[in-house]
């Protein structure tokens, strides 16, 4: 019998977070070091079993946390840094994620042309064992550069989130400078991804496929892409060891409080105790509800 149809990322992610009542999207950025079970020394540097230390360490924190995440957000750097080992771990955590029912969104800032682009879609946007629900890109190359995911993300019931204003203190560098005619380049930039996801497919509450990377450091700037993209989902970096609290991200989300979601990874997948998976899940647990105080409060 054929595969039952994909349910687009964009409808499975609000779905999950209407029936949880949940914004978080829990980062996973592995960290050896940060942990006995985990450290190198304890397995004489053996790069493999470092590898499985952390995919086990992980599993088990999205294991324990799940019913109150959105979503999962794996940082390839983190697990390339690790060597092959590291990729077999991302593929098997993907597989995790899956099993749960949680949408993944793979952080690797990609971005290039032409066939280059065609082949990263193909590894991070179709079936595969790097496969994601969704891909974060970079747009500095131009529109043309990002078709290529974006035609990917259409077709395969997938989503891409590409940075418009990053919550470094040196984004500002580009993205707050001013064009011709209204705003700034990261404003230039959410318009041409309004239009672009225009073109495209819209759920029943108005979402497509293109969201948008916004730093929640930056509530002025939350608050003017959320204005200047309707249609994006907006995934907001920031909230806990970098600084941002609930009630700066809460300008992310619409009316219904619904169109966005916030990522924290040191904050939860480290955040002390004797059990890491219990403090992720009283991690996410209280993030999950300082979020939607926070939204209410804000009168969405």
């Amino acid at each position: 019998m054929p595969d039952a149809p994909r349910t687009p990322f964009v409808e499975a992610l609000h779905a999950r977070m209407e029936a949880l009542g949940t914004a978080v999207c829990m980062g996973i950025d592995p960290r050896p070091h940060a942990h006995p079970t985990t450290h190198p020394d304890r397995f004489g540097g053996d790069g493999a079993q470092v590898a499985k230390a952390v995919t086990a360490y992980h599993r088990a924190q999205l294991e324990a946390a799940a019913d109150h995440l959105a979503c999962v957000k794996f940082q390839a750097a983190f697990f390339e840094r690790l060597g092959i080992p590291g990729w077999i771990a991302l593929a098997q955590l993907l597989v995790d994620a899956k099993a749960l029912g949680l949408p993944a969104i793979l952080d690797a800032k990609r971005g290039d042309v032409g066939s280059t682009a065609e082949a990263y879609a193909d590894a991070y946007l179709r079936d595969g064992p790097f496969a994601a629900d969704a891909l974060t890109l970079n747009p500095y190359l131009g529109m043309d550069a990002l078709e290529p995911f974006v035609a990917t993300a259409e077709a395969e019931g997938r989503g891409v989130f590409v940075l418009v204003r990053t919550s470094n203190p040196g984004g500002a560098d580009l993205q707050d400078l001013a064009v011709a005619g209204d705003g700034s380049v990261a404003d230039r930039v959410a318009d041409l991804l309004t239009a672009r996801a225009r073109e495209g497919p819209l759920d029943a509450r108005g979402y497509g496929p293109v969201g948008a990377v916004v730093g929640g450091t930056h509530p002025d700037a939350l608050a003017r892409a959320r204005a200047r993209l309707p249609h994006a989902i907006l995934l907001v970096p920031g909230y806990g060891a970098q600084g941002a609290t609930a009630e700066d991200v809460a300008a992310a989300f619409d009316a219904r409080g619904g169109g966005a979601i916030v990522a924290a990874s040191r904050s939860l997948t480290h955040a002390g105790g004797d059990d890491p998976r219990e403090s992720a899940r009283a991690a996410a647990a209280a993030m999950q509800h300082a979020l939607r105080d926070a939204v209410r409060a804000r009168g969405a």
